[in-house]
């Protein structure tokens, strides 16, 4: 089911962000990160909410959400919230599950990794084009691994 507010962007340190009206987060029915998707402006974005602590969420507006919609900070938005069901996993570069697989030790490390960490990891090695910069960027990591 989709839910919408209009918000006004603002700053929180140097990131842009509305929060969420309580009432919309409360019918997710989810506390902690909510996985949503949804429209700024008419313009489509698959985000998390950011829990504040104090039953609030808050929604970050990325440089690509605001350049999508053509907004800044102060501008007014039309929001379209629904909850994103579908899963958030980053596949493991087959150069990462090779080196892994040849040292038991860093597999161990890596294990050892929080989810969240390993999913930063896994995007960020992703979003690498070159052949040499993801193997340069796995080396460092299994030395950061192996160190720990």
């Amino acid at each position: 089911m989709k839910r919408e507010f209009s918000a006004a962007i603002r700053k929180v340190g140097i990131n842009p962000c509305v929060d969420v009206p309580e009432k919309i987060t409360k019918s997710f029915g989810i506390k902690g990160h909510i996985p949503v998707k949804g429209k700024i402006n008419g313009k489509n974005f698959i985000q998390t909410l950011v829990p504040l602590g104090n039953g609030g969420h808050r929604l970050y507006i990325s440089t690509y959400m605001r350049q999508s919609a053509k907004v800044g900070v102060g501008n007014k938005l039309k929001i379209t919230l629904e909850i994103d069901k579908k899963p958030r996993i980053a596949p493991m570069p087959e150069a990462l599950a090779k080196a892994l697989s040849k040292d038991k030790t860093a597999k161990s490390g890596w294990e050892k990794l929080i989810p969240s960490r390993k999913k930063e990891i896994l995007a960020y090695l992703n979003s690498l084009k070159a052949k040499e910069s993801v193997e340069r960027n796995i080396e460092r990591l299994l030395s950061k691994i192996l160190k720990s």
